[in-house]
């Protein structure tokens, strides 16, 4: 490009006074900046603009600085252009174009795109633009409607304003300045729409809120939520929205305004996973056994549920107290169990087929027997000698005993199963 053929064009440009700017479209939500000689340009997004998208062209290198109270509104920064040359007329010209201040993964770099418009006076790929004439020929750079295609090509939505100039970059650049360009605005553009939800894989039942993302001045929402109750909604922003079984589920979403409308389709945008089933966990003497399979194991105290005893499916406490077990299956999806109580020391009475120990965390006795045992009569006996607990009781199976007033140490306890006296050792520890 012959830079010093266009110096009246710059200098005009440079003259523009923002007191003068212009909004295309007060409900825009796509800002566009361009220049030829790059350097920083400091945007404040001092206007609350939902789904905020910008838009910036240079020929030379720009450092894309956002701030300002409304930057997270931003969904995305696009530069399109030469962002890297050997062409640095500014002072703060970058070695090459970066963004700063933009909420995590909304910036995007294009080196060079092709314009979605052909025209004799503007260059076939998006380059640079310093001026609001389609009439004359460009010199090089692109007409301003090549540039407004292209950014509406890759954002949707509605042109807010287009500012351009010819030189550096100066000064503060207010968005609720506006711009001097509408050149390529379309009014009452079709809606693009698109959305958003809190969570779109998960374990079990469970319910999610949507958020519409839809650009160019949405007005009117329908929503289908496959496999969900409610299974559709006319809100903008549906929330818990709950998906009761399990499977993959489509979301549409059609979105409209005075132009007309927009319909997404995302297939099995949703998956709810079902939870592993634990199966039985036998309690053997010290030894806690978890019989499911294809899963990781952790096991726990309830006294220190961060920490992880045991990842086998086997494990022996050292300490007397309750315990559970977590499962994870190959989806991560994980489960707990119930608990176990164990008491270490306890004998278990092989030849009657029962066991009993003490759970420290609900005071109780804890009877594991089989079916086919019945157990009549409990007495607990101290180290004294002393029976401190007696129960008449007709009971067989896995029973819990409430017994909150023995004290920490070792019992015998004699039990009668099937009108047989069995006896063994408990340890109480709270």
């Amino acid at each position: 490009m012959n830079k010093y053929s266009l110096l009246l064009i710059a200098f005009m440009a440079l003259l523009f006074d923002k007191a003068n700017s212009q909004i295309c479209d007060t409900t825009g939500n796509v800002i566009i900046y361009s220049n030829y000689d790059g350097g920083q340009i400091n945007i404040n997004v001092d206007v609350n603009i939902p789904n905020l998208k910008i838009g910036v062209v240079s020929y030379e290198p720009v450092t894309i600085s956002l701030g300002g109270p409304f930057v997270n509104n931003i969904t995305a920064v696009h530069f399109a252009g030469y962002y890297t040359t050997t062409n640095k007329h500014c002072n703060n010209t970058p070695t090459q174009t970066n963004i700063v201040g933009a909420p995590q993964g909304t910036d995007t770099i294009v080196f060079y795109p092709p314009s979605p418009i052909q025209t004799q006076n503007g260059w076939p790929n998006i380059l640079c633009n310093y001026d609001c004439d389609t009439i004359n020929n460009q010199g090089g750079c692109n007409t301003p409607d090549q540039v407004v295609a292209y950014f509406m090509q890759v954002f949707g939505g509605t042109m807010r304003y287009h500012f351009t100039q010819y030189g550096c970059w100066q000064g503060v650049n207010n968005v609720s300045s506006g711009g001097n360009c509408c050149i390529g605005y379309t009014p009452n553009a079709l809606p693009l729409a698109a959305f958003g939800s809190s969570d779109t894989i998960f374990c079990d039942k469970q319910c999610i809120d949507f958020t519409d993302l839809s650009s160019g001045n949405t007005t009117s929402w329908l929503w289908t939520f496959t496999g969900a109750n409610p299974s559709a909604s006319t809100l903008q922003n549906p929330q818990s929205i709950c998906y009761n079984n399990y499977g993959s589920f489509d979301v549409q979403l059609i979105a409209c305004n005075a132009a007309g409308c927009d319909t997404i389709l995302m297939p099995n945008f949703i998956t709810e996973l079902q939870l592993p089933t634990i199966h039985l966990i036998i309690n053997q003497n010290d030894t806690l056994i978890c019989n499911t399979t294809n899963v990781t194991y952790a096991w726990f105290n309830v006294l220190n549920p961060t920490l992880v005893l045991s990842t086998n499916a086997t494990f022996i406490p050292t300490v007397a107290g309750s315990y559970y077990i977590v499962i994870t299956d190959s989806n991560n999806c994980s489960v707990p169990s119930a608990t176990t109580g164990v008491s270490i020391g306890f004998s278990e009475i092989n030849e009657a087929g029962i066991a009993i120990y003490y759970d420290g965390n609900t005071q109780s006795l804890l009877i594991n027997a089989t079916t086919k045992n019945e157990i009549s009569r409990i007495v607990l006996i101290d180290g004294n000698g002393k029976m401190v607990y007696e129960k008449n009781i007709r009971i067989n199976g896995n029973v819990s005993m409430p017994v909150s007033r023995l004290s920490n140490g070792s019992y015998v306890y004699q039990a009668v199963v099937n009108g047989r006296l069995v006896s063994g050792k408990i340890t109480v520890t709270k």
